[in-house]
């Protein structure tokens, strides 16, 4: 029987393989042309985009650096549903749902807002790198909205460096990271569209606006500088749709500083909102006058108090006049209202007040003002 000898296919494509090659050697053009179909070209030279370059790897390095410090906040609540088409009919369900964190110290305690917590059976913090603790609660400040959990775990944990958020200026960058619509680790960019923004709602205290995209489920991450520092606690929104339109706040770092020194020395309780009782504002030129008010005074003019309240039970009158909270300088009646929320239902209120031109001060229990029936 003849045999025939057959070629490998492996020997032709070796042979091709060799002819393309020396093709390529001999004919330059063919080289540069195989070059450009191998190669990414780019439309614009990095020389030329250096800056965005620079900037773009800013964000990166901000983006290494809060992915290990941001978590997700999941809790789990049962809540009665009822039937959209069948009168009467309900059941109870067990929801879930997502806000975001950030952890402060080694030791495992987090941040949030506390409207992510509130009423909430069951709270559990995902890490970045997917592992989830069941979440230890520690404190809360309803009125400031801030939360602090802790996580039960031996381990060390790389913390959040608070930075200085009376430093921030209208324009700077401001990036946001955190859990918007449960999507985990989403990092937006923007600026600082105003420092100091008053009257936002019922707490008084002042917000950072940023045009950053915050959405359901960002509430409780950092807001960050450029240098990777957070400067605020990303809070709300403002929008008629629900998502964001470039309208959102922030609680600023140095007063959520001082709202967990006053969770610390709760352990356990959820600071409740409190009311001083006064009506007070800055006070004219003829006041000054009449009162005795040096004309240099920086404070406020108390015109009237509420029966009952804390101010009337801690002696607290009328045309007095305030100067200082707590040991901070009250310029106006939101300072005022701030040192209030701050230090909450139960707590004591330290004022500095001028009255009858003699300097004094006041320790004020803040307690639940009683009205009594067919009193005044």
């Amino acid at each position: 029987m003849e045999r025939k000898n057959s070629i490998p296919p492996v020997v032709y494509i070796n042979f091709a393989l060799v002819f393309v090659l020396l093709f390529a050697i001999f004919f330059p053009e063919i080289r540069s042309a195989l070059t450009k179909l191998f190669s990414s070209p780019k439309p614009i030279s990095a020389s030329k985009q250096s800056q965005a370059i620079q900037i773009q790897s800013s964000f990166r390095n901000v983006y290494r650096e809060a992915q290990q410090f941001v978590v997700s906040i999941r809790t789990k609540k049962t809540e009665m549903i009822f039937h959209p088409y069948a009168f009467g009919e309900s059941r109870e369900d067990r929801i879930s749902s997502i806000g975001s964190g950030f952890i402060i110290d080694e030791r495992g305690f987090v941040v949030t807002n506390y409207h992510v917590i509130k009423n909430a059976e069951i709270i559990e913090i995902i890490m970045s790198d997917g592992r989830i603790f069941p979440a230890r609660y520690v404190g809360s400040h309803e009125r400031a909205d801030i939360a602090l959990l802790k996580i039960p775990s031996e381990d060390k944990f790389t913390p959040a460096f608070l930075g200085n958020s009376d430093e921030i200026e209208v324009g700077d960058w401001a990036i946001a990271v955190g859990s918007p619509y449960g999507l985990e680790k989403t990092f937006t960019v923007g600026v600082v569209s105003a420092k100091s923004r008053e009257d936002l709602d019922e707490t008084g205290q002042t917000h950072i606006q940023t045009d950053t995209a915050i959405n359901p489920g960002s509430s409780g991450g950092p807001l960050l500088n450029i240098y990777g520092e957070v400067v605020g606690i990303n809070r709300m929104i403002r929008s008629s749709s629900g998502a964001s339109a470039g309208i959102g706040f922030a609680i600023p770092i140095n007063y959520a500083k001082r709202v967990l020194r006053q969770i610390e020395q709760n352990v356990g309780q959820n600071i409740r909102p409190a009311t001083l009782g006064v009506m007070a504002t800055a006070p004219l030129p003829d006041h000054r006058r009449s009162l005795g008010i040096p004309s240099e005074a920086i404070g406020v003019l108390v015109y009237d108090i509420e029966p009952h309240s804390a101010a009337e039970k801690g002696g607290l009158r009328r045309y007095d006049f305030i100067e200082g909270a707590n040991g901070l300088v009250i310029r106006h009646i939101n300072d005022l209202r701030e040192q209030v929320g701050l230090v909450g239902l139960g707590g004591v209120l330290r004022l500095k007040i001028l009255r009858d031109t003699q300097e004094m001060e006041l320790s004020i229990p803040l307690v639940e003002a009683t009205y009594q029936k067919g009193k005044k």
